[in-house]
Order: C-alpha cells, then structure tokens, then sequence
C-alpha cells in the first residue's frame, strides 16, 4: 500500500493550499499520512510557510496508510505531484472528501486567508450546516452547527480538548486569529474514538505539526478599513518553519489585529396599549378600536375591540469597539527513528477590548395620555393593532454611556508521542490549557424626568412600520439632558441604590444621575491524559482493532457582580461630564431616516476620575471596578460558584472491509463509555439583609454527583460504483450544559407573609443525549466535480426548562439553604418550620422557580445539498472559471414543557452560499454570496415583549489576489457590500423591534514568502 500512502500524502499537501510548490519528494514531507477534511479552497498565494498536510482531524485516527479509507479509483502509480493553483486544490480536497470515512466538512488556511470573511466564524458558515450568530455586536462569531446553538458543538485542538474561552454562551471565534490555524474541520459524524461533548458535532481547530510543514518562513501586513465610522485597524503576521534535518522541526507564527470597527442601532424597545380613556382623548383616531366604555362613551368598536399599541420606548445605540487581538502558536517535533514521533504543538490568545463604548440616547413614552397619535392604526398579522406615527410631549429622555471592557484569552499545549509499524500504532497525548473571559460594564447615565405638569420635552416619532429607511425621530430642546443640578445629588436610599436625583423628595424631582454595571467573569482550567492503540490486519474482513482511553479534568470559575452607585463623589460632577455623542453626524450611516442629533453622552475617563474614590457601604464591598456591591441583585447572588467535572474515558471500535455483490463497503463500529464525577461549590443567598444585601447573607455549599454515558457508533461506507459514494451512520453524542446559562446557585428571598420566594439553582442538570442517524450521496461527475446530498436526524432528550410547579421543585433537605426539611403537600411545597404571624400556626410555603430536563424529547432533521464544479473542460478564457453552491434546510419538532410547540432560537431553515471565481496563474477573483431565512430569538435584556424574529438576510463578497512573483502577492477583500442591514421584528415585520447596521469594510494585504 505504500504506492497509495505516498498520493495520499501529496494529495494531502494540494488540500491545505500549499499553491504554486515545486515538486517536494514524498521521503522529505514526513507527513501523517491521515485524510484531511473536505475544504473549501483558495485562491493561490506562494508560501513556503503552508504546511504540506493537515494536521488529522482526530489524533486517535492510525497515521499509517489506512487500506478502508482509499477508495479504488485512487490506486495509482507512485508519482510526485506538482501543485500549480486553485483548481488543482479543488479538485484535491474533492478527492479527499471521497476518500474519507467520516462525515466532515473544512476550510484550509488559505482558504481562512483568502475567503472573503473578517474571521474563522465568517470563514466557516461557507460550510454547508453552519450558520454564523450575528447578534453578537463585538465580532464574537459563535456559531450555529446543524440546526443547534454553538454551545451544542465541542471546541478542539488537534482532535483534543482544551479549554474554551466561554462566558455565557459558545466558545467565541472571532477570540482567534485564523493565521495561526493550518485548518478547521467540523466533524459532523463524531464516533467512538471522537472527543465527547459534540451533540452537533466537533469543531477541530488544527495546527500542523512541525515536521509536516516546508522550510522557510512568511511575513503579512493588512489594512483594514470600516466605512461606519471611517475607522482603520492594521494587522500583520509573521511565521518561520526551521527544518534542522528530515527528522528534528520548529515553527513559530505571531499575528497581530487591531480591532476597530463599530455597530449602530435601532432599538424598538417596547409598545404599549392605549387606555380607553386615551382612546376617548384621541376618539376621531382611535375609537373605532375599542369597546364602548365609561372611559370612552365615543367608543365604537367597529374595527377591532383588542386595542392599539404605539412605540413607548425607543433607543438609539452606537457600539464602538476598540481593541487588539494577539494570537501565536509554536511547535517541536523529533523523529528519533522511522517509527517514532515526539512533537509538542501550542498556542496562546489574548484578545483585549479594554475601552469599547456604548452610546444610548433613550426616550420612553410610558405614559400614553402624553401620546397623540398621527396616523391610522396598522392591522397586524396576528390581528392586533399599532399606531406608527405619533407626538408626544413630557417624555422621560435617558442619555447614557457605558464602557465595556471585554478580554477573551486562552493558550493550550498538547505534547503527543508515537510509535507505528506496518501493524501497530500506539499513541499518547498530555494536555494543559486555561482560558479566560470577562465582560466588565459601568454605565453612567443622565435623565429628563417625566413630572405631572411636563418637563418642557417636546418631539415626533414615525417608525416606518418596519422600513427603517423611513424612521423619523425629532426631540427637543437640545441639549435634552444636563449634568448640573442646583441644589446637589441625593442618593435613592436602598431601595433605589443606583440612583441619584436633583431633590430628596419625589414631587421636586426633574433631574436623575444613575452609576450601575455589571462585571462577569469566568476562567476555565483543563487537564488531560489520553493514549490509543491500534492493529492493523490486511487480507481480512476485520482490517482494524482500535482502543483507547482519556482522563480529563475540567474545572469552571464564575464571578459576578452587580454595582450600585452609593459613595460616589457626586460633589466633583460639573458641566463638562457631557458632550455630543461622537456617533451624532454619520449614525446608521443615513440609512435610518431622520434620527435625532440631540444625543449627549459622558466623558468616561474624565467622569470616573471625579467620581472615585467611592466610600464604601456599610458592611458591604467594592467589586473589582472599584464600585460598591449590590448584593440584592441576581448577577452576584446567582453567578459565583465553581464546577468541576473529571471524566474517565475509555472506547473501542472495530474496522471492517468486505464486497457485497460487487459493492465495496467500509466502515467502523464501536463504543465509548464515559464516567463523570461532578463537584460544584455554590454561594448562595439564603437571606436578604436591609434590602440591598450584604455578605452575611451567603453560604457556601457543596454538590458533588456522578454519572455515565454509554456511547456507541457506527459508520458504512460503500463504494456504488467509480463515481458514486453512500455513507450511513448512526450514533450517540451529549453535551454538558453551558454553567452559567443554567447556574447552580440559589436564591432564598425574605419570607412575606408565611411564603419563601425562591430562585431555586440546580446542580443536578443532566447532560443532553441525542441519537443521530447521518446518510450522504455523493456523486463524482467528473474529476474536478462533486454533487452530494446529505440528511440527518438528531432526536435529543433532556434539554432544561424553566419551571415552577412546587411537586418538581420541593428539594427534601433544603437545611443549608435556611429552608429547614420540605414535604409537598398537594400542589404546595411545605417546610417544617412553622410561620406565626397569621390566625393560627401554618407550615412556611415555599415557591420556586429553576430549572429541570424535561422529559419532552426534541427532533433536528435537516438536509445538506452541496455543489461544487471547475470549468476547466470549457475552452480559452472560460476554462478559468468554476464556483460552488450549497444549501442547508433545518426543521425542529417536539414539544416544549409547557406544550407549546419547540423551538432553537437562532437557527434558520434555509441556508445557502453561492460561490463564483475566476482564475488563472496570476490572478484571481472570488465573488461569495450567503443568505439565510428568517429565524427566531428569545426575549431577552430589557427588551419588552413577545420572543422576536430576524428577518431574511444576504450578504455579498468579493475577494481579489494578484500574485507579484512568486515570492509576493496582493489582496483585496470588501465584505457586506450589500450593505445588508439586519431586522429584527415581533410576529409582523411591520412591529419593528430592532435595525442594526454594521457597514462595509475593505482589507488591503500583501504577503511575501522567503
């Protein structure tokens, strides 16, 4: 087999986009012989640097030639081959996805640098099955996989785990920089020998060894230019690879990115109804709307009695993100003898946003008899009314500013050794990593307060009723807001801590300061062992014997706070706090209507200066920021805590070839078993001190369990015929709840009245379990040409809902929560403890709310379609051309607990991407379209209302390479030039919630190889 070996490992070196190479004998490559994932190719650009192979997508994978994974087509003479472009890499990367056994899907590092896309999420949603969250306003790039949420997917290293820098949701992608990674590959088929915690799949983030990579090094430079804004962020990279003979290797890349870009917004708050006395006040334009009443005796009721809506709070939000982004990796790799390696590969990351700001001019109309409205109530789909037009006087006008200092780091070492014969391979692996995240907000506001005999404020909305192009918005005076009071700041006391007006009594109030944030953090630590061994048997039914073990420890830190405004030195405050909003002249980039200019915001650096030092609150604390503590608030009390899970795993799988009436058909079965021992260390809140808090009222408490997961797998592939390829396979996956999407801390509330309000943590959450079934068709039409399609099914138990019925949520022994020992009696949950300010002595009730897995299984179906063809068969300048379609379609069923039907916010039915280029040895020119369909989101933050859709998407880019010599090339990339906006609306794309604009950009790169 060694004829076969030796293409595979060119073929192999064609795939990661090691373009315009010179023929590198086989010997001297000392490449893994493993199949690199399917990519999605690159345009060309000489580099030296580029690694020869990838690095496998699973390090349990055998390394020598594997006789199930090649298919027939592929015997062919030993021979060098000589890689000259684009389409040759094309055509490589289809052969690779023929030959492989699992179901995967890639890009190459020339593809991350080549791709139209600002980082490796962008990069990856050109895969089909993947869709990029654009909700996230910092360029985090989480992602959907397969019709679930990112934190459905597993993050790995190499094929191995290491700790991901996660908060509150998915691993964020846009925390790394692509030009460290050789290529990514999404393993949408995980089997027994796969890292566990992928119920969507595995993302394999893969850095190439040392001895894989050629001899010589690369430096890049790019400038980065986003048009919303006019702002300019410059990047570069450098990478050398040091080969000291054919059996000892280095390497070393650094990369830097500035980061500065920014996202402006539309927000559509909330709406509120109309009162029927309001309705009689406006009668000629909204009593045909309601019932005849003693509140509107004019009332007729003649085209609806359900009410109209009108926008009652609408914000204006500017994000300005700045920052930098420094990533590297570095290897060794020793081949002692020909059957031995010894290699270490590392990273580290570190992305820092230390001063992003965040603008907001905020108005809120609440109280609608100061609404007139100017237009004739809209029908919705759902048969409820809205008023679009209106004036409105004596409103509550908010201006505030907020610094958000954001930092994403994570660095992870994998030291590997093997050893490998013609029948053995035994393998071993240590890894060590960490990763961090923090979000640190402070917000500093100023308000206009709404007073019963008006503050002076005057203004018009008109919402477009969904066209955001014809927003109109006016507000005066201006300045609308002040910092100077006359009389001094009064703090609100405990039961409005974060608040200071212009008068200590309600009815003299016209001024409001507020000084709020919220600061979490989380680190992640990760420690594993893990070997494998392998026998190999040829001329046999059973080509293959494969086993393993992995022993990880995982720990999870959260911190959270909450500030409140107590101590500030309100004394220094002055006339210069506030300023014009830096975002006034150019907001949405004029594609918002008419937005109001009178929008002031506070000198940050200069406010805080004067505002410290704070004087701390008796018996309380300051947070890291510098800010005292409100320990009444859910972001301390339900987000400090530790989790920590040790896995002890082991599998086994069988390799297989056999011809069934003249159909090769390969494959592999095994199993995985998984024992978790789980400890969480939770401070919780078993009572409440004076309102606001304090340390006194948390306890520590312990929760420790253990649990096993039972993992079996199998894949067939079968050869139909030369050009035509089946592959089944079944199995079953799960994934650990995010921490602190589901925390385990508690909530006791001071009893009112005999009854316990709790906000009940769970530390018992199961994992989610799904069985999956993937089959795919893949047709080889010709040599450069593929058409597949493919289907899954992912039926998935346990997900967690929110519940509140006491028979579910009555805990037997709550003694460490101050609860003292529960019983449910009936359809209450009853304590020993006995309450005896009523009539006559009764139980304490206790009523929860927390979370549960629910019993309601889930069903993700979805079908992949993917095309992808090379026109160099079509004569002169035509031959240049090829392109790619694929398409994505997701369907969910089931029932959600409360019966209604389910539903994965974030995830859309449709998803398509049309890829076109043009290219010749000196030039190219890709142009890639994405578009997905609408989806839904959940109701969430301050945003008021039903659960909210997206509307429909697309985005255009272009990608431009000019090769200078073969030493030198040119780029030019521009993305979104579509200018594409993104909506968000409520049921009716006519009740606009939300319009975020983010603008074009445009990167300009040169990279030179030596």
């Amino acid at each position: 087999m060694t004829h076969v070996a030796n293409i595979r490992r060119n073929t192999l070196a064609a795939l990661l986009g090691a373009t315009m190479l010179t023929a590198i004998p086989v010997a001297a490559q000392q490449a893994p012989a493993t199949p690199a994932p399917t990519v999605t190719p690159a345009l060309p650009a000489p580099n030296p640097a580029t690694p020869t192979v990838a690095t496998p997508a699973n390090p349990s994978q055998t390394t020598a030639a594997d006789p199930q994974s090649q298919p027939e087509a592929a015997e062919q003479p030993t021979a060098d081959i000589v890689v000259t472009g684009f389409k040759q890499s094309y055509a490589d990367a289809i052969r690779s996805k023929r030959s492989e056994i699992a179901i995967t899907d890639g890009i190459s590092s020339d593809g991350l640098g080549r791709f139209p896309d600002l980082n490796v999420g962008e990069a990856l949603q050109r895969v089909p099955g993947v869709q990029i969250n654009r909700e996230a306003e910092g360029r985090n790039a989480t992602i959907n996989l397969r019709g679930l949420p990112g934190e459905y997917a597993r993050l790995t290293l190499n094929g191995v785990a290491f700790a991901e820098p996660v908060l509150t949701e998915a691993a964020p992608l846009g925390a790394f920089n692509a030009d460290i990674f050789s290529a990514i590959v999404i393993d949408k088929s995980p089997l027994a020998n796969a890292q566990s915690g992928g119920l969507s799949g595995n993302v394999d983030l893969q850095i190439a060894p040392a001895l894989s990579r050629k001899e010589g090094g690369f430096v890049k430079g790019a400038m980065e230019y986003n048009q919303l804004g006019d702002k300019f962020a410059p990047a570069g990279t450098v990478g050398y690879n040091h080969l000291f003979s054919d059996s000892f290797a280095i390497f070393g890349v650094l990369a830097y990115k500035k980061e500065n870009f920014r996202r402006d917004t539309v927000q559509f708050n909330s709406y509120s109804a109309f009162s029927a006395a309001q309705a009689q006040a406006n009668a000629s334009t909204l009593g045909s709307y309601y019932s005849r009443s003693a509140a509107c005796p004019s009332c007729t009721g003649s085209n609806g009695t359900a009410g109209v809506l009108y926008n009652s709070q609408l914000r204006q939000y500017a994000r300005l993100n700045n920052g930098d982004l420094y990533t590297g990796a570095a290897g060794a790799e020793w081949k002692p003898n020909a059957q031995t390696r010894i290699g270490v590969t590392g990273f580290y990351t570190d992305r820092k946003l230390p001063k992003t700001n965040q603008y907001f001019s905020i108005l809120s109309n609440n109280d609608a008899s100061f609404v007139t409205p100017t237009s004739t109530p809209v029908k919705l789909a759902d048969g409820r009314y809205v008023v679009t037009d209106y004036d409105f006087t004596n409103p509550d006008a908010r201006m505030s500013t907020r610094r958000l200092a954001l930092r994403q780091k994570a660095w992870g070492i994998n030291g590997k050794a093997e050893w490998s014969d013609d029948a053995w391979r035994v393998s071993t692996i240590l890894t060590a990593s960490k990763a961090n995240n923090q979000s640190e907000e402070t917000s500093l506001d100023f308000d206009r307060l709404q007073t019963a005999s008006g503050n002076g404020a005057s203004g018009t909305i008109r919402t477009g009723a969904g066209e955001i192009g014809d927003l109109f918005y006016s507000l005066a005076p201006n300045p609308i807001v002040s910092s100077m009071v006359s009389n001094g700041w009064y703090w609100g006391g405990v039961a409005d801590p974060t608040q200071y007006y212009n008068s200590p009594t309600a009815a003299g109030r016209t001024q409001r300061l507020q000084l709020t944030g919220t600061q979490s953090y989380a680190q992640t630590d990760l420690l594993a062992y893990q070997w494998d061994v392998e026998r190999s048997f040829e001329d046999s039914v059973l080509s293959g014997i494969q086993a393993g073990f992995r022993f990880e420890h995982n720990k999870f830190t959260s911190e959270g706070y909450r500030t409140q405004a107590f101590g500030i030195q309100t004394q220094n405050i002055d006339g210069t706090f506030l300023e014009a909003a830096p975002v006034v002249g150019d907001f949405f980039g004029g594609k918002a209507g008419t937005t109001s200019p009178n929008w002031q915001s506070a000198r940050l650096d200069y406010a805080f200066d004067k505002l410290k030092p704070v004087t701390v609150f008796p018996g309380g604390a300051l947070s890291p920021l510098g800010f005292n503590i409100r320990y009444n608030d859910s972001n301390y009390a339900l987000y400090n805590f530790t989790n920590q899970t040790d896995i002890a795993a082991g599998y086994g799988q069988i390799k297989y070839e056999v011809t069934v009436a003249g159909v090769r058909i390969r494959g592999n079965g095994g199993v995985r078993y998984e024992y978790a021992r789980n400890k969480i260390d939770a401070l919780d809140r078993i009572s409440l001190t004076s309102t606001i808090g304090s340390p006194a009222d948390f306890r520590t408490n312990t929760y420790s369990r253990t649990y096993g997961k039972l993992l079996p797998s199998f894949i067939a592939v079968a050869d139909i015929s030369s050009k035509l390829l089946m592959r089944g396979a079944a199995y079953r996956t799960y994934v650990r709840p995010q921490p602190r999407q589901f925390t385990p801390s508690t909530i006791v509330g001071n009893p009112v009245n005999g009854v316990y309000s709790v906000t009940l943590g769970n530390p018992d959450l199961k994992p989610y379990d799904s069985t999956s079934l993937d089959l795919s068709l893949e047709y080889y039409n010709r040599p450069n040409g593929i058409i597949s399609l493919a289907g899954f099914q992912k039926r998935i138990k346990g997900l967690i809902a929110t519940v509140n019925d006491p028979r579910l949520l009555c805990p037997a022994d709550s003694t460490a929560l101050g609860l003292g020992l529960l019983t449910v009696n009936g359809d209450r949950c009853e304590s020993n403890q006995i309450y005896t300010g009523g009539a006559v002595p009764t139980p304490f009730i206790v009523a929860a709310t927390g979370f549960l897995n629910q019993d309601n299984p889930i069903t993700v179906r979805g079908l992949e379609f993917n095309l992808q063809q090379s026109l160099d068969f079509l004569p002169g300048v035509l031959s240049h051309l090829g392109g790619g379609f694929n398409y994505a379609f997701t369907d969910i069923s089931g029932k959600a607990s409360n019966g209604t039907a389910a539903t994965l916010p974030g995830v859309s039915r449709h998803n398509a991407n049309v890829i076109g280029y043009y290219e010749t040895t000196s030039y190219g020119l890709r142009l890639v379209y994405n578009v997905r369909s609408n989806y839904d989101l959940a109701s969430a933050g301050t945003l008021t209302g039903a659960a909210r859709q997206v509307r429909s998407r697309g985005q255009l880019d272009l990608s431009a390479s000019y090769n200078v010599s073969e030493a030198i090339s040119l780029s030019f990339d521009a993305y979104n030039l579509t200018n594409a906006l993104r909506i968000e609306y409520e049921g009716d794309e006519r009740l606009i919630r939300r319009a975020d604009y983010d603008g074009r950009t445009f990167t300009v790169t040169a990279r030179a190889t030596f």
